[in-house]
């Protein structure tokens, strides 16, 4: 989570400093969904998301120079696509290339689910979603034929409560997402999205019984982002007045560790090294990157 939180402050700088031309979606205040959500799969699982791949790719272990490289558009990168969607995958590690239209995500988990019953190894699909894309078309789709198909799908809602620029009390009779499931013919739980043990725990227990056989479930984790959904977002919509009940996660985390008996220098430490490690991986694009200039400022050769 701490590398997660100190990759998006590094990817906004980049961003500012004209690096990263497309649009940064970062999540603050999200980290554990991710992390916690990726501590319950195994090998041979599938990730697919739409809108903030990063925070999957950190959390099921991918490298990080090369990711940044390539959402800087350096040819340090080894990994290669059309936009950040796409520069974001790690087939390697699980995370699929996700769709570049989004509310597109369960459509393509579907086809990833179906080909993992097919094969019959007791692979599963994570689909991470939000709740901007739960009144879509694709996603009703998806999920209805997850539940006819008993296929092995976790669908994961990260429930902010204010989708994509609308708060769901304005615009939803049922802004709880779980309690679709229902009408589906699958389960439905909801968890604090704010808790990484937690999130593991719920998503385990989904992903069980997915491998078991026992077809989808859908999984609602109620988080809070604390910033715009991008950059050229207007915002003005979220509530922030019922933001301090969330704590932030990495803080609660960090209590936690604490608590358990981690010393506070051995947590200290551990923030460090991810500091480097986001340090180091923003060196790697950058050097890349420099490298690009300097060859495009060279006169071509004469032939």
């Amino acid at each position: 989570m701490c590398v997660l939180r100190l990759l998006d402050m590094a990817l906004e700088r980049l961003c500012a400093e004209g690096l990263i031309k497309g649009p940064l979606r970062a999540g603050f205040g999200q980290e554990a969904v991710s992390i916690g959500a990726a501590a319950a799969l195994g090998e041979g699982d599938i990730t697919i998301t739409t809108h903030r791949p990063h925070a999957q790719h950190v959390a099921i272990g991918g490298r990080l120079g090369p990711m940044v490289a390539a959402m800087t558009g350096s040819t340090a990168a080894d990994i290669w696509g059309g936009d950040n969607q796409v520069l974001d995958a790690f087939p390697r590690g699980g995370l699929s290339a996700g769709p570049c239209v989004v509310k597109q995500s369960p459509s393509y988990a579907i086809g990833h689910a179906y080909r993992q019953w097919l094969a019959d190894t007791g692979g599963i699909t994570l689909c991470v979603t939000e709740d901007c894309d739960v009144n879509s078309a694709a996603f009703n789709e998806a999920a209805n034929m997850a539940a006819v198909w008993q296929l092995p799908v976790v669908i994961l809602v990260e429930n902010i409560r204010c989708a994509l620029s609308v708060r769901s009390d304005r615009h939803l009779r049922e802004p709880q997402a779980y309690r679709r499931a229902a009408a589906y013919g699958m389960p439905g739980v909801s968890v604090d999205g704010n808790d990484v043990k937690a999130v593991r725990d719920c998503v385990t227990s989904a992903v069980l019984r997915a491998r078991a056989g026992g077809g989808p479930t859908l999984v609602q984790a109620i988080t809070y982002r604390t910033i715009d959904f991008s950059g050229s977002d207007r915002g003005g919509y979220r509530d922030l007045a019922g933001s301090e009940q969330f704590l932030d996660p990495l803080m609660f985390a960090r209590r936690r560790l604490i608590a358990a008996g981690a010393t506070r220098d051995r947590v200290a430490e551990e923030e460090r090294a991810a500091c480097q490690l986001v340090a180091d991986a923003v060196a790697f694009a950058k050097a890349g990157s420099r490298r690009d200039s300097g060859a495009r400022s060279q006169p071509p050769a004469c032939v």
